[in-house]
């Protein structure tokens, strides 16, 4: 048998016997190999190596490859057979057809996934060119590779393709050394991939490239690897498609794997095989199950990438083995580049922070010396080093401090790493510091363990002299790091670290001050709840006097304040020093008050006195420093540590060098708290150093001046005390008198420039120092005499008469304001204690009273002012006789007071305070230094209230100067009301007067002064908390009376329900509270009336009137309460009584308020404001409290914040509700409140009330008022912000955040649609729109259900919010100068640009297959019927993008959306018919075939239906777009029609609009085809034009004619390049085809009367009679058919118009050249004829022959048909010169006249009829040369040809006409050169001379030279 098998393929030559023997056979001797016997295979195996050598020279033999496949895959790997089966599996793939190579890539896959590496590079070689050879994949085909059910025939690809995008081509070596491995490749899987660089691509660029492509087709296909496939397939397709991204020398290649990772599901970067597979990549080495060798890393770009994906991933960082490697290897691998670096240490940061904290403990050693080795590296780089390095350190030195942080023991081990890190700053340049900043103070939490503290005590112990010397440091950055370390890394309680804060405070960087201030800054939280973490006092004043001994001991020299100096010596540091000792101490205080009084309460709001830095002004200051200092006192009592605090304190005081006033006056000021509060031992210390003191009085400062000379006074009081007690007072009447009497010389010496500030400083002293004096003796109860001290009592005496004497000095004009106040500030305070009161002393009483007088009544500065009001308080103060004579003064000077001095009315109140309410005054309390009780120096009586003076005040006030109509007096009655109420509490004198007090300040409710109406408030609110219950309930009707109620008194029966019902009805009636305008107006012209509208219905809701108090005294706005003497009146106090009463309401009170804080009214926006924060108190101080304590959330003080979320379902109804009332400042207020409250807050609570919030906003951004809808907008902003944050989704979103993202999905996006988009209004659709499109930018996967309903909305927001400027221009363009096409182009445009079209391809992302189906019908109806060219745009790039991005989603609706779009092609817009048409051609592979084939009914149907050429052509378009997508569709002809015959049709159109897209359309469709085309669609070619040949329109004849045409060349191409073959070739059939199929209709449609186009009919039956004519010769029914076109041709030449007859003489020569036929005695007298009449034409105008041509006798007419009848000459003598016979030889006759004609023709035509004739000549002399070589005499006289020929080449003009005569010269030659014995062969030869000289002498040298050569 083997052996006639053998026999049968040696036998075998022809291709079709050896295909034959192949197909059945290879397959049966394969199996054969596998069974036969040892000696049967040897005869196989030669057998089939003579097949193969057959097959070799048989290139064109198909093997068998689906039966070698089946068979090859259908058994085991082993067998014998296997090696042949898969060498013919490679061969069969040569040559294999495509739907071949298509089913056998599964089967390949397959192999390659179960065979033996031995056979895998078989099968990978034959994959790849299975791949190369074949067609790029469609989807249909690649769903039948069935990956999703085969997932590792799917990863074998992925891997495979992967591979290969690693690989690069190399050209072998000549050397034949191993090639380059590709990078990412091992040297075994190289060779396995390039068939050990045997394959195409191996070396072949080009077929590289074509592979990847198709790869990158196949691997980014979401149809191939379908979502639902497992995720491990989907990470390496990812990893596949990043390589093929990175392919650096096919770009186009690249460009296609970043589109294609664009288009891929998300893949979970914690995935461990994904993690994995990036580390194998990145590290190289052998994967898992690997047997082809290790692998190398992948190159930088790659690697680059693969980065990007690990700084994503937190499981990456949990195996810091391979971790580290990729960051070393990035860092300083071969190969890296700058941004893999700059990457590789992003890395590395991400590792540092996210790695456990185990393996970084591990690690730590090796991540520190990475960074070490950066950071050196860079160091030794040249100073100019590129930004990209700056950056690289800069990353580094971030991690080196986040490396500390994470493993601490680095940091606190030694200084080394810190110093490192500061040592940057200065090597480092600017952009780099930042960078060394941020990893500072990332290092920084490592110091704030306090476990890791405890562990590494010595390095701590060393911090702070570094932190100190890094202070002092030039860079900023380091100081600003350093006190950043100060305050975290060690206690507050750390003095070292506090002392770090005070010498930071001396920096000129704002921002250090700043956080130097914070450190120092003593919380509220822990005075109260944590004391303990305060400095030990002791240590700090101990601390602080060792640092200030240095200046002491000069070891330090104080410096200017303007010196940046980190040091004690500086005096910014020195006074921050003083002011932490000092808040120390009452911080200390305070702790030590709440530690002995178990019922101590204070609001930590109330406690920032201790940080203030300011005089002590209350009681609890005052008692707080007073307990800080006994503690002082007690600690130690060997050595006093108050004296310690003097000391710190004397430094500045006794330093001669400090010239700063600030610090003096601050030190001195400390001083006199110390001497004051303290015990008394310390003034008697202080006693002995006053020197110091006195030498104070000299400086040029007031206040140094004053507390001076307070230390001094009371020093000498103290000390006067002790030594009458201790009976050693003697020495006072020599030193102190003397003294005093020094200070009295000074005092009274004439005022001089340059004493100034010592005359003032004495004056001050005399009257202080006798202040304390005379303070010593009451306390004593002594007179001078009896404590022996006689003369310095006179002195006293003497200085009260100097002082008496200086305040009339001071009423002088020209005294100087300073010495004039001097002198009162002295009077005052000797009068304090009644030293002018006896009667011996009266007159010295009454002069200082006259003097304060004239002053105060004089034109004094303020000062002065200030001073003589101060001078008369201390009058009646000390003396209750003069009190009357004050208040009588001052209530006549009140109504002198200008608007612009109303800071007197307070100041004038304040002196009435201290005047009567005496020491019951707290101003009075506050302003007593003597470290004295009042009492034991005044006694009862001294201190006790002037009752006289109060009632005389409070009836000038009640009866006068409220009714008072001088504006002034009536502010001075509220202020003074005040102020009397404020200072004096509990002033039992104020009862009798609290009711006609409360009914004038209800007058003064209505005054049009602001100031007047807002004390008139506060005191409101004070005079309520005075009166007990009746009178109360009483002051409550009467506010209500005032305020319009009714007339009889509700709650006289003890029930206060009439009073709140007369409230209520009060407040909801429409009538104003007051008359109007009888508030007044706020200076921006706002009616007052509102604010206290706004606060009874407040009350009102509260269900308690009385509140309204609390209201009224907590709601101030004035800028006056803002001013110095303003702020005197704190409303500390009234806040505390206020909240007490108001506490029980909050649940119900505070969402009107809340709401209120945002009236439109600044006046109530600013009263309730006040109220808010007067009960929250500070939200700083309250939440530190809250969370430092461990008090129930009842207890805890509430902030602003917390407030909000407590009470928020009440607040936002209250919100919502005022939304919608009618009173437009009520609706904006709800919308300010509704939009700060959802701003910040928990989506939790905003979600159930979305939809009305929404619902709510909408309708106030519509509302008719402009501020509310201002409102609105800044409500739907907040709303949008805030809806956007929630619904923004990440990667580490937990499900409880997802769910709650898309509840809020859920509610807002179809509010937003059906209510938003689609308003009325203007600004609420455009607001709807933008932020729908910021949801669909942004919200990601939670859009999916809402997808349709959101695509749908925006498609057709298009046309709805298109410019108004679109429209108009739409029918205004021509009178701007703009076509309609451009108009739309610029529409269209826009709408590719546009925001919302960018919206809607990202909603497209996260369509579903649910979502689609509710999609497609909606499309439909914008398709059908959606109005504007916008929205019907954006719809067809809608169906486009679908069909790039979601072609499985399309797929299923493709018909329907086709079927929709189909009816809106023939619309009226250019632009738009051709996006319908893209549209269509991306849907067109998705279509059924009888859908296609109705789609092309359709387009055909518009083509013939239609008459407008624009909308005819979009047949043409839309055919375009099918060859470009699908060129196969168009050939599906099996149960209709086909597209082709369309095409070609519509080519040949007349309108050039129509015909371009059918010749486009055509030029993609025959791309590639060949002579398929012709060979296997003629008759398809053929079905329209002969359909329309005969047809009654005139162009569907001419364009079916035309169409015949193409195919008759096509036909011709064809036969001529197979005209080797047989004639029963396909391209010979082809033409009889031809032939028989469109001959006959062409005669047919020749025939008839002329009709405009006929010729082109004509001319494709010469045409095509041309091409067929073998076809033509040998056919029985067409034989005649030349005879009958020839008749047809004659009959056409006789008739229509002239260039009609001049083309049928065109197609006539076509006919005779084209056939060869001998006709031309036919056509002879016709053509000849048409010549002689133009000769006749010539001749005479008119010609009379019944031949002739029809030609007008009209001139003009004639001139213009003549050169169409020239034409037509010329085309004739053409004709006639083609028709010469080639068979035989013209007769005499015939040859004599066409010679005869031409010879005229010559003489006398235009230059190109006179070219055809002589043309014509020469081929006459040449057809007559060889038939007249035998004859006696030649048949044309050719002396009359010789002449034509010397007239011609006579011609000057025409180049042509020469060339012509030259060439009919040439031909007469050669006919002379042939004839015989011819008699007249001697002229002709002469005259022949004769022309060729004229040809000699021609100009043109191509003429002369060929003439030398005829001359030869």
């Amino acid at each position: 048998l083997i052996e006639n098998l053998q026999l049968r393929f040696a036998l075998a030559q022809s291709s079709d016997q050896l295909q034959k023997l192949v197909t059945g056979l290879l397959v049966p001797l394969l199996d054969k190999l596998d069974t036969a016997s040892a000696v049967v295979r040897p005869k196989v195996i030669a057998l089939l190596s003579q097949i193969n050598k057959k097959l070799k020279g048989h290139l064109e033999i198909k093997l068998p490859i689906d039966s070698i496949i089946e068979t090859t895959f259908g058994k085991g790997a082993a067998g014998f057979s296997q090696g042949f089966r898969l060498m013919y599996i490679g061969m069969a793939i040569e040559v294999a057809e495509e739907q071949q190579l298509v089913a056998a890539i599964p089967h390949l896959l397959d192999g390659v996934c179960t065979r033996p590496v031995a056979q895998q590079t078989s099968l990978t070689t034959s994959l790849f060119a299975a791949i190369l050879k074949g067609p790029e994949l469609t989807e249909d085909q690649m769903r039948t590779f069935e990956f999703q059910a085969k997932d590792q025939r799917a990863a074998i690809l992925v891997a495979l393709a992967r591979d290969l995008f690693l690989y690069n081509a190399t050209q072998p070596k000549a050397d034949g050394s191993q090639m380059p491995v590709s990078a990412g490749l091992s040297l075994e899987r190289q060779k396995a991939l390039t068939n050990n660089g045997k394959a195409p691509w191996a070396s072949d660029g080009s077929a590289l490239q074509t592979i990847k492509q198709r790869l990158i087709h196949i691997v980014g296909s979401g149809i191939a690897f379908p979502i639902e496939m497992p995720a491990h397939v989907h990470e390496q397709r990812l990893l596949a498609l990043l390589c093929a991204s990175c392919d650096p020398y096919f770009q186009h290649v690249a460009d296609r794997g970043k589109d294609a990772i664009k288009r891929m599901c998300p893949v979970n970067y914690e995935s461990d095989t994904f993690v994995s597979s990036v580390f194998g990549m990145f590290l190289g080495g052998a994967d898992a199950g690997e047997a082809m060798g290790t692998r190398s890393p992948v190159n930088a770009a790659v690697r680059l990438k693969l980065l990007g994906y690990l700084n994503r991933s937190e499981l990456a960082t949990g195996s810091y083995q391979r971790w580290i490697r990729v960051v070393s290897e990035s860092l300083f691998g071969t190969g890296s580049t700058v941004k893999l670096r700059q990457q590789g240490m992003s890395f590395l940061l991400w590792a540092i922070n996210k790695a456990p904290t185990d393996q970084i403990s591990q690690a730590s050693p090796v991540l520190l010396q990475l960074i070490q080795k950066t950071l050196s590296e860079g160091a030794t780089a040249s100073a100019a080093s590129s930004l990209s390095e700056d950056t690289l350190r800069g990353s580094a030195y971030v991690a080196y401090g986040t490396l500390a942080r994470r493993v601490p023991v680095l940091a606190l081990g030694s200084l080394e790493h810190l110093q490192t890190l500061f040592g940057a700053f200065t090597s480092e340049n600017a952009s780099t510091r930042l960078s060394v900043q941020e990893g500072l103070l990332a290092m920084l939490p490592a110091y704030g363990s306090q476990q890791q503290q405890r562990q590494s005590q010595r390095a701590l112990n060393m911090l702070p002299e570094f932190l100190e010397s890094q202070l002092e440091s030039s860079v900023y950055q380091a100081r600003y790091c350093a006190l950043r370390y100060a305050i975290s890394a060690f206690p507050f309680g750390n003095m070292n670290a506090r002392w770090l804060c005070i010498l930071g405070l001396a920096d000129t960087k704002p921002e250090i001050q700043q956080l130097a201030r914070s450190g120092l800054a003593i919380r509220p939280s822990t005075i109260l709840y944590r004391s303990s973490e305060l400095p030990a006092l002791k240590d700090a004043i101990l601390f602080i006097c060792n640092k200030s001994r240095k200046i002491v001991d000069g070891s330090q020299q104080l410096a200017p304040e303007s010196r940046a100096m980190a040091s004690i010596a500086n005096p910014r540091v020195y006074s921050s020093m003083l002011d932490f000792c000092r808040s120390l101490m009452l911080a200390t205080g305070v702790a030590g008050i709440k530690q002995q009084r178990s019922e101590f309460a204070v609001d930590p709001a109330d406690l920032e006195f201790v940080n203030s830095n300011s005089a002590l002004s209350s009681e609890l200051q005052q008692d707080s420093m007073h307990t800080a200092l006994a503690t002082l006192e007690l600690s130690d009592p060997a050595d006093s540590l108050t004296n310690r605090w003097l000391e710190i304190i004397g430094v500045v005081v006794q330093s001669l060098q400090l010239t700063d006033s600030t610090v003096l006056s601050k030190a001195l000021m400390y001083l006199v708290e110390v001497v004051s509060l303290g015990p008394q031992q310390l003034a008697l210390a202080l006693f002995e150093s006053r020197q110091q003191l006195l030498m104070r009085l000299d400086t040029h400062n007031a206040n140094v001046q004053l507390y001076a000379a307070q230390a001094l006074a009371v020093v000498h009081c103290v000390k006067l005390i002790e030594d009458a007690r201790s009976a050693s007072s003697a020495a006072w009447n020599d030193e102190l008198a003397g003294q005093l009497g020094e200070f009295r010389a000074a005092a009274t010496a004439p005022a001089q420039p340059k004493l100034l500030d010592k005359q003032q400083g004495s004056i001050i002293a005399l009257g202080y120092i006798s202040y304390g004096l005379l303070a010593a003796t009451k306390t004593l109860n002594k007179s001078w005499t009896d404590l022996g001290l006689d003369r310095l009592g006179q002195t006293v005496s003497s200085i009260q008469a100097a002082i008496i004497d200086g305040l009339q000095l001071a009423t002088e004009s020209g005294t100087h304001p300073a010495i004039a106040t001097a002198w009162c500030v002295a009077a005052g305070e000797v009068c304090r204690l009644g030293a002018f009161a006896d009667t011996a002393e009266s007159n010295k009483s009454v002069q200082a009273m006259a003097a304060a007088v004239n002053i105060v009544k004089g034109t004094s500065t303020p000062r002065v002012y200030d001073a003589a009001l101060a001078l008369l308080s201390d009058l009646a103060l000390g003396n209750p006789s003069t009190a009357s004579e004050v208040v009588e003064l001052l209530l006549s000077a009140a109504g002198t007071v200008s608007k612009k001095q109303l800071d007197m009315h307070f100041k004038t109140g304040e002196a009435l305070a201290k005047a009567l309410g005496r020491f019951k005054c707290t101003l009075v309390k506050m302003g007593w230094v003597l470290p004295l009780d009042p009492s034991e120096v005044l006694g009862d009586d001294g201190v006790s209230a002037n009752v006289a003076g109060i009632n005389l005040l409070f009836e000038a006030v009640t009866t006068k100067l409220v009714r008072s109509a001088n504006t002034q007096e009536r502010q001075a009655a509220a202020i003074w009301t005040l102020t009397m109420v404020q200072s004096c509490p509990g002033l039992e004198a104020l009862e009798p007067w609290l009711s006609k007090l409360h009914a004038c300040l209800c007058m003064l409710l209505s005054d049009r002064s602001e100031l007047t109406q807002e004390v008139a408030s506060r005191a409101l609110g004070l005079l309520y908390n005075l009166g007990d219950a009746a009178l109360k309930e009483d002051m409550v009707y009467s506010l209500i009376s005032l305020f319009g109620g009714g007339s009889r008194r509700p709650g006289a029966d003890g029930n206060t329900a009439d009073v709140q019902q007369a409230l209520r009805r009060q407040i909801q009636s429409n009538e104003p509270l007051l008359k109007q305008d009888s508030l007044g107006q706020t200076p921006d012209g706002h009616s007052v009336n509102t604010t206290y509208k706004s606060i009874l219905s407040l009350a009102s809701d509260m269900q308690n009137p009385s509140l309204v108090y609390q209201f009224m005294q907590l709601a101030t706005h004035t800028a006056m309460w803002n001013s110095r003497c303003g702020a005197a009146y704190g409303v500390a106090n009234i806040i505390e009584q206020a909240r007490g009463a108001i506490q029980p309401h909050m649940k119900s009170m505070i969402p009107k308020l809340y709401r209120y804080t945002f009236d439109p009214s600044p006046q109530t926006q600013t009263a309730m404001k006040s109220i808010w924060s007067a009960l929250l108190g500070s939200g700083t101080a309250r939440a530190a409290a809250a969370s430092d304590s461990a008090m129930s959330d009842d207890d805890i003080p509430t902030t602003g914040a917390n407030v909000v979320e407590r009470y928020w379902d009440a607040i936002i109804e209250e919100c919502l509700s005022s939304m919608g009332q009618r009173e437009w400042k009520v609706r904006e207020s709800g919308c300010n409140a509704l939009a700060s409250a959802v701003s910040g807050a928990n989506p939790e609570l905003v979600v159930p009330y979305l939809d009305r919030i929404w619902q709510m906003s909408f309708r106030a951004l519509d509302d008719i008022k402009g501020s509310v809808r201002e409102a609105g907008l800044k409500m739907c902003q907040s709303m949008a912000t805030a809806t956007v944050t929630w619904c923004t989704p990440s990667d580490a979103s937990s499900a409880a955040r997802n769910k709650q993202a898309q509840a809020i999905i859920a509610s807002v996006v179809p509010f937003l649609v059906d209510a938003g988009v689609s308003s009325d209004a203007e600004d609420v659709r455009t607001f709807s729109m933008g932020l729908l499109l910021k949801l669909c930018r942004t919200s990601g996967r939670y859009l999916s259900p809402f997808a349709p309903a959101i695509i749908e909305r925006l498609l057709e927001s298009l046309s709805n919010m298109e410019s108004q400027s679109a429209n108009y221009l739409t029918f205004h363009a021509e009178g701007h100068g703009i076509s309609p096409d451009q108009l739309e182009s610029a529409r269209l445009s826009a709408v590719k640009a546009s925001p919302i079209m960018q919206g809607v391809e990202t909603v497209l992302e996260y369509l579903t297959a649910e979502s689609m189906e509710v999609l497609v019908p909606k499309l439909q109806n914008i398709i059908r019927h959606g109005l504007g060219l916008p929205a019907r745009a954006g719809c067809a790039r809608t169906v486009v993008i679908l069909c790039v991005k979601k072609a499985e989603l399309v797929r299923p609706f493709a018909s329907a959306l086709v079927k929709a779009i189909s009816g809106s092609l023939t619309e009226s817009s250019a632009l738009q018919r051709q996006a319908w048409a893209a549209a269509i051609g991306y849907m067109a592979p998705m279509l059924s075939p009888g859908m296609f084939r109705n789609l092309l009914k359709h387009l055909e149907k518009v083509y013939f239906d239609k008459y407008e050429d624009d909308i005819r052509g979009v047949s043409g378009q839309v055919l375009e777009q099918l060859a470009q997508r699908c060129p196969e569709r168009l050939c599906e002809t099996p149960n209709g029609p086909g597209a082709a015959s369309f095409a070609l049709f519509g080519c040949s159109d007349a309108g050039e609009v129509v015909s371009t897209g059918f010749q486009s359309a055509w030029q993609e469709y025959t791309l590639g085809l060949g002579s398929k085309l012709v060979i296997e669609h003629l008759l398809e070619l053929l079905r329209l034009p002969l359909a329309h040949i005969a047809a009654d329109s005139w162009p569907h004849r001419v364009q079916s004619a035309k169409a015949i045409v193409d195919v008759a060349r096509m036909v011709e191409r064809e036969a001529r390049s197979s005209a080797a073959n047989k004639p029963s070739s396909p391209a010979a059939a082809n033409v009889a085809a031809l032939a028989q199929a469109v001959l006959p209709e062409l005669a047919k449609a020749s025939r008839g009367r002329v009709w405009p186009g006929k010729e082109h009919v004509v001319g494709a039956l010469v045409k095509v009679c041309t091409v067929c004519a073998d076809a033509v010769s040998t056919s029985e029914e067409l034989r005649d058919t030349p005879s009958t076109v020839c008749d047809i041709l004659l009959k056409e030449m006789k008739q229509g118009e002239i260039p009609y007859r001049r083309e049928m003489v065109k197609h006539c020569s076509a006919l005779v050249e084209g056939l060869d036929l001998d006709v031309y005695d036919q056509l002879s007298s016709t053509l000849l004829q048409l010549v002689e009449q133009y000769g006749a034409l010539s001749a005479a105008p008119t010609v009379s022959s019944s031949h002739a041509m029809d030609i007008d006798d009209d001139d003009d007419e004639k001139a213009l048909k003549r050169p169409q009848q020239l034409m037509l000459v010329a085309a004739a003598i053409k004709a006639l010169q083609w028709a010469l016979p080639k068979t035989r030889c013209l007769s005499a006759n015939q040859a004599g006249q066409l010679a005869r004609t031409l010879e005229d023709i010559a003489h006398t035509g235009v230059w190109n009829t006179r070219v055809a004739s002589l043309e014509c000549l020469a081929a006459l002399l040449r057809h007559l040369a060889g038939a007249s070589a035998a004859c006696d005499r030649f048949a044309v006289d050719i002396a009359t040809v010789l002449a034509a020929v010397r007239v011609c080449a006579a011609e000057g003009k025409y180049v042509s006409v020469r060339t012509a005569a030259l060439d009919t010269l040439d031909a007469v030659l050669a006919a002379v050169a042939q004839l015989g014995a011819d008699s007249r062969l001697s002229d002709w030869q002469r005259a022949c001379q004769e022309a060729l000289e004229l040809f000699l002498k021609d100009p043109v040298p191509s003429i002369a030279d060929r003439a030398k050569e005829l001359a030869k």
